[in-house]
């Protein structure tokens, strides 16, 4: 929890008061530092002052709920009797209670208090949320979690890779000829080699990788921080996991091919993490052009590599 108010007397009584109710509290003496101090730790409250030099309380409070966007952290005004455009313009940046001072000091307790049990619902209810938009991305066949699990990571890893400079490289692993799988062996029977598929691909990948069911009969890879040569040879690999090695479903033995494209970052094409995207999408469909079991990288420009494995055409 954050405390803020110029007057040192005044933020040191607030400090013993909520560190008496067994609260951890970090005092600050203005607006600036409240700032730093949400940004350097997890915070679950924000007392402020609104009438702080410098960087005031209102500011300050607008500031602390845009870094905190994507949790919720409540923030308590603490401001001067009768001030109520103070107040009416604290609840337009964010604050979600405010205290008139003086205060007395069980109602600033009582509210503080009840911010924490709102936060702590709101908090079990983002968890609760969290907790049932996994279990809707993993189908019950499925080893791997779905499309929009995927895409939402691949839009995360390509932020982190901008931000630091980083190689980024998105596969796309198709299964070829899926319709005459199934017309041959049975919707049931291809669903179990595609679960198959799903569990050589996630044993075949470091814990780093990220990998996801993309569409019915295709797979797609994260490889965060990972080169051109070092995403080929795992390309090469999972060739070999997967398409050298054949399936078995209700007692019959099924062979397939496979054929990955592969993504670059950084890439003059590459802006966005859609660009990466359709950067592998292209490279799959050069891959199933040039033969089975073929992986074709696109970066400046496309070309195939082919893995130079036994039985590997």
């Amino acid at each position: 929890m954050v405390v803020a108010d110029d007057d040192r007397a005044t933020c040191e009584h607030i400090s013993q008061l909520l560190r008496a109710r067994g609260l951890v509290v970090v005092p600050a003496n203005n607006g600036q530092k409240a700032i730093d101090a949400v940004r350097a730790q997890p915070v679950d409250l924000v007392v402020l002052d609104v009438n702080m030099p410098g960087l005031n309380g209102i500011d300050a409070c607008k500031v602390v709920k845009t870094i905190t966007k994507d949790r919720f952290v409540p923030v308590v005004l603490l401001a001067a009797p009768g001030d109520l455009s103070a107040r009416v313009q604290g609840l337009r940046t964010g604050a979600d209670d405010h205290v008139t001072k003086p205060f007395e000091d069980s109602e600033l307790l009582a509210r503080v208090e009840n911010m924490l049990r709102v936060k702590r619902a709101h908090d079990d209810v983002r968890f609760a949320k969290n907790e049932l938009r996994y279990t809707s991305m993993h189908d019950q066949l499925r080893t791997l979690p779905d499309h929009r699990y995927f895409h939402e990571c691949l839009a995360i890893e390509f932020e982190e890779a901008q931000r630091h400079l980083d190689p980024l490289a998105c596969c796309i692993i198709a299964v070829d000829d899926f319709r005459a799988l199934v017309s041959e062996h049975g919707a049931e029977s291809a669903g179990h080699v595609l679960d198959e598929v799903s569990r050589r691909v996630q044993r075949t990948i470091r814990a780093t990788d990220i990998a996801a069911q993309f569409r019915t009969a295709e797979f797609g890879l994260l490889l965060p921080n990972t080169r051109p040569a070092r995403a080929l040879t795992l390309a090469d690999r999972i060739v070999s996991e997967v398409a050298l090695q054949p399936f078995e479903a209700d007692g019959m033995s099924i062979e397939l091919t496979i054929s990955i494209g592969v993504g670059l970052y950084p890439s003059g094409s590459v802006r966005s993490h859609s660009e990466l995207l359709d950067a592998a999408s292209i490279a799959v469909a050069r891959a199933r052009v040039a033969g089975p079991n073929r992986v074709c990288v696109v970066q400046q420009q496309g070309y195939i590599f082919s893995p130079t494995l036994p039985g590997a055409a």
